[in-house]
Formats: C-alpha cells, sequence, structure tokens
C-alpha cells in the first residue's frame, strides 16, 4: 500500500509504495498526465519526496525496477542528477545514456522528450522556463528565440560538482533550516539555482547585446532603478524586475551601473538590505530575544558567514557585537549619481 510520511513539513511532500498503479498514478498527479510509466519486471518499491522553494521543485525519486516514459514539453527546466543506477533519454534528435555521478539536462523546455530508468536514485530539479531567462537578463514580453540547450551535460566535471554541491546547500543549508520560511531567502535561493543552470550547461538564454544597451547606460537609469530598489527592499526582486522599472535592457542597467556607481545592481540591492539589516540590530532588543540569524534571514542573507563578512566589511564590527552592544551607524550607501 502506498506510505505518506507523516512527518513531512510544509512545502515537503513524501510517498513510498511497492504498488505499481499507485505509482504511475502519483506520477501522473505529480508531473501531468501526460507521463506515461511501465515496467517489464514484477513489482519493485518506488519512493518519491518533493520539496518546495518557491517556484523551484527538488524531487528525489529511486525507483527499484525499470521503467518507461515519455512526456510532453515541460515548459520548464529540469536537472537531474543520478544518484545510482542508470538512465536513458531522447530528446528530438540527442540521446543520452547516464550513470552514477552524471548530471544532465533532461529536455529541451519546449520539446517533448521519452526515457528508461533502470534501477535508479535521481535528484531532480525543476524551475520555471522564466526564472532562468531572467536571470540571463531577458525582458519578459520581448521577441527572442526558445531558451534552448546546445549541450545537455555539463561544461565541465569541475562545473558538474559545483551544481551537486548547490543544490545539497539549497536542502540542507536553506530548506532544512530556519531560513526557509522567509520568502527572501527562498526568492534568492530559486535565483542562486537559476544561475547555476545558465554557467553549468551551455544554453542560448543570453539576449545580444545592442546599441541601445549603452546608449541608455545613463546616470538617470540608475537613479529610476535606485528609486525603485529603495522603495521595496523586502520585495522579492531581482535584475529584470529591476530593469523593468528603470525602463530599459537588464544589460543596459548592468552598464548603468559599472559605469556610473562601480558596482552592479544586485549588489546595490543587497548592500541596500544590508543597511537594513544593520538598522534592524542597532533597533534590536535581545532581552526580547533579537536574534543575528533572524535578523539576516529576514533581508534574505541566508549563509550566516558570508553575511558577517560583508557587515564587518561595512561597519567595521561584527553584527553579533552590534546586537550586544549597539554601536555607530555605518557608511551609508555612496557612489549613486546626484541630481
Amino acid at each position: 500500500m502506498p506510505r505518506h510520511s507523516p512527518a513531512d513539513a510544509p512545502g515537503r511532500t513524501s510517498f513510498r509504495t511497492t504498488d505499481l498503479e499507485a505509482a504511475r498514478d502519483w506520477m501522473r498527479s505529480a508531473y501531468g498526465t501526460s507521463l506515461r510509466m511501465k515496467s517489464p519486471a514484477p513489482n519493485g518499491t518506488f519512493s518519491y519526496s518533493r520539496t518546495l522553494a518557491g517556484p523551484v521543485t527538488l524531487s528525489t525519486l529511486a525507483l527499484a525496477t525499470e521503467y518507461a516514459y515519455a512526456s510532453d514539453p515541460l515548459g520548464a527546466v529540469a536537472i537531474t542528477h543520478v544518484v545510482s543506477g542508470r538512465m536513458h533519454r531522447e530528446c528530438a534528435d540527442h540521446a543520452f545514456a547516464a550513470g552514477p555521478g552524471d548530471v544532465l539536462a533532461i529536455s529541451q523546455p519546449d520539446l517533448p522528450y521519452t526515457g528508461r530508468v533502470d534501477g535508479a536514485e535521481l535528484r531532480a530539479v525543476s524551475l520555471p522556463r522564466r526564472l532562468v531567462e531572467d536571470a540571463a537578463g531577458r525582458l519578459p514580453g520581448r521577441p527572442a528565440p526558445p531558451l534552448r540547450f546546445t549541450r545537455f551535460v555539463p561544461v565541465s566535471p569541475a562545473l558538474a560538482e559545483q551544481w551537486k554541491k548547490a543544490v545539497a546547500y539549497l536542502e540542507s543549508g536553506v530548506l532544512a533550516g530556519p531560513a526557509a520560511g522567509e520568502p527572501l531567502v527562498v526568492d534568492a535561493a530559486a535565483r542562486m539555482i537559476a544561475a547555476h543552470v545558465l554557467t553549468t550547461f551551455p544554453n542560448t538564454a543570453h539576449p545580444a547585446s545592442v546599441l541601445s544597451d549603452t546608449r541608455d547606460a545613463t546616470p538617470e537609469t540608475v537613479r529610476r532603478a535606485v528609486a525603485f530598489i529603495e522603495s521595496a527592499p523586502d520585495a522579492e526582486i531581482g535584475l529584470t524586475e529591476m530593469a523593468a522599472a528603470a525602463g530599459v535592457t537588464p544589460r543596459a542597467l548592468q552598464y548603468a551601473f559599472r559605469r556610473h556607481v562601480g558596482t552592479t545592481p544586485t549588489a546595490y540591492l543587497r548592500r541596500v538590505r544590508l543597511d537594513l539589516a544593520h538598522a534592524d540590530l542597532l533597533a534590536a532588543d535581545v532581552a526580547d530575544g533579537a536574534g543575528v540569524a533572524a535578523i539576516a534571514h529576514r533581508w534574505g542573507f541566508h549563509h550566516l558567514g558570508r553575511f558577517a563578512a560583508a557587515y564587518r566589511a561595512a561597519y567595521g564590527r561584527s553584527p553579533r557585537r552590534t546586537l550586544e552592544e549597539g554601536g555607530l551607524a555605518g557608511p551609508g550607501i555612496h557612489g549613486v549619481p546626484g541630481p
């Protein structure tokens, strides 16, 4: 009989069964009715767990027998790490056989695919195509060729290992801890995984540079973006949203910040949030149980070591000391072009 874990936390689902019909039904429910599975071998244990990180889904599937499947286009980006066993998949005119330790992109987001899995444990990450395109600097609504992988395997073994570490950190360092309930932390983690997709797999996501990108890299562009950032620093925003608010392309906004501020838009956003975390630390009452971690997580800093290092560089003291002793206001944000 199917068994669901009674310990499932919000955002996490698990399922285990030896009934192949139940497994098929579960997979159809989880991934859509277009997914069909069959097994040439009798009974085998099927287990599945899924954790949601905002728009990103992390799944682990253990298949003790052989399954074949066919799927319509996912409309999303899916990356799989083969922990054990073997799998084979085909998409368009590309076929790939993967074994233990391999990492691969399952399909082109807009194309159907088929495959077989033989006694394998798979760790999969699925994220919206729009999230990857945003990380690449594409603007919504602008005509562009579909996002495609030019290869379905990582650029190098080193990048494959970095991908595994990034996913493991998301699972154990973010989603398994107290920061999992903080929207800005989850948003930053989802954008981090999207950026890793772009660096790990060769792809066509980045838009071509155009002449207007340089022309629009003006102080006024910076001022519009800064006004947007400072009006909603607690919102889930990234490069695409900042560029849209400034009325330019993401690349033009990056050029503008490098030229006039000497930093990047996302680094500027992090510094605004760091200043707000600093203000919260100064105002916090230790007696009420306020903590550095809670304040850091509130402002989207999920790695406490990096938060502490950035804080010390900006304010010349540790966040813990600020919390416990109070302190002088650190330097504000400099370098924004004046009126």
